[in-house]
């Protein structure tokens, strides 16, 4: 689908009062908020000319920020009146050629690129003239919005802001979940700002996002719960080994472990689920589930992330905590007769078992759980 006639406009021009700093300017990773929202735009393959960045407090500072960037600035006189007067300003200054436009507060600076895509496929199949994204069923930013309203936006008075002229049309707008909890998160506050600073850093799905890639996917709840179980017992686990460096990332094995059962109800599921994993751009969580139902142990290999989910997942019966040696017996009862079914039981059992050792080897104690 192309996207020749998107464009976005990103609103840069209030006074960031409550946050004491210049909110589009404040660092996020590498680069700063109002650049990795241009950059997130640029990698979802809107045109640079069709970027459009709204100023009004404190415009010189964004001008030499953006000195070198190929993109529309547009200076709203009447920023004090509020965001929606930008909405307005940068709306009419818009290439007549433009079909769709998001808008997007720069105090929303972590939406990924995969929301987008979907906003804009649903746009492109639904054919409706406004696209909200959702988590977890609440609505956030960025809309995507047809041309179709714009003299309706234009002829406003403000009054309500944009959602108050949005309202008027809601037998044609959609609401899209995505598995994006940052569509919700701002930075309004200091706090905010450093929730969002520690979002940033987590790099993989969070515990919610976690949650909302499993419903999107059909998970039943039943396994929804056993996953949870894995996910406390992996971190019960990690506390264990945690203290001897063996570079392992508490925030990858959660994720991993709440995931992990993401294809359960199809056949080669470890296989499959970590496939789910590599299309969403999380192959190091994708590398963990591959291996949770079948594992290579390498004795003279330090214990890793791998070895410690199937261990988690040995540990728990649909939700409730087991001894390995119980799960495995009942097994081999479920299979008999089925000489290869008991083969690969009794391979997981020794793989176990062998994964106990590393760790009683590492920790010079007798692994009692489970």
């Amino acid at each position: 689908m192309s996207k020749d006639n998107i464009a976005v406009i990103i609103i840069a021009a209030g006074y960031s009062s409550r946050m004491h700093d210049f909110k589009p300017l404040l660092p996020l990773g590498k680069t700063n908020a109002l650049r990795r929202l241009i950059q997130t735009y640029q990698k979802f393959g809107i045109k640079h000319k069709h970027i459009y960045v709204v100023t009004g407090y404190k415009q010189e500072k964004i001008l030499k920020e953006l000195k070198d960037a190929d993109i529309v600035i547009v200076y709203n006189e009447d920023y004090t009146k509020g965001m929606f007067s930008s909405i307005q300003k940068g709306l009419s200054t818009m290439n007549e050629k433009i079909e769709a436009f998001f808008m997007h507060p720069v105090d929303i600076p972590l939406v990924r690129v995969k929301s987008l895509e979907c906003l804009y496929k649903a746009y492109k199949c639904e054919h409706k003239g406004v696209i909200y994204p959702t988590f977890l069923g609440k609505k956030g930013h960025p809309p995507f919005i047809d041309m179709k309203y714009k003299e309706s936006i234009l002829l406003s008075d403000g009054e309500g802001g944009l959602k108050q002229v949005l309202k008027a049309f809601k037998n044609d707008a959609l609401h899209v979940s995505v598995c994006d909890q940052s569509i919700m998160m701002d930075m309004d506050t200091i706090e905010d700002y450093q929730s969002l600073v520690a979002y940033e850093a987590l790099g993989v799905p969070n515990k919610r996002e976690c949650l909302a890639i499993m419903e999107q996917n059909g998970v039943d709840e039943h396994i929804i719960k056993h996953t949870q179980a894995v996910g406390d017992m992996v971190l019960t686990l990690f506390d264990k080994v945690s203290q001897y460096n063996l570079n392992l990332d508490k925030n990858i094995l959660l994720a991993a472990a709440l995931l992990h059962d993401i294809s359960r109800k199809e056949k080669n599921h470890a296989f499959i689920g970590a496939k789910k994993l590599y299309s969403m751009g999380y192959k190091t969580i994708g590398d963990i589930i591959e291996t949770h139902m079948d594992i290579n142990v390498d004795m003279n290999q330090s214990l890793n992330a791998n070895e410690l989910l199937f261990l988690a997942d040995k540990l728990v019966s649909e939700d409730k905590v087991c001894s390995f040696e119980k799960r495995f017996k009942e097994s081999l009862i479920k299979c008999e007769g089925n000489l290869k079914a008991i083969k690969n039981i009794h391979k997981r059992l020794q793989s176990t078992r062998d994964i106990i050792r590393k760790i009683e080897n590492l920790t010079g104690k007798e692994f009692l759980y489970g």
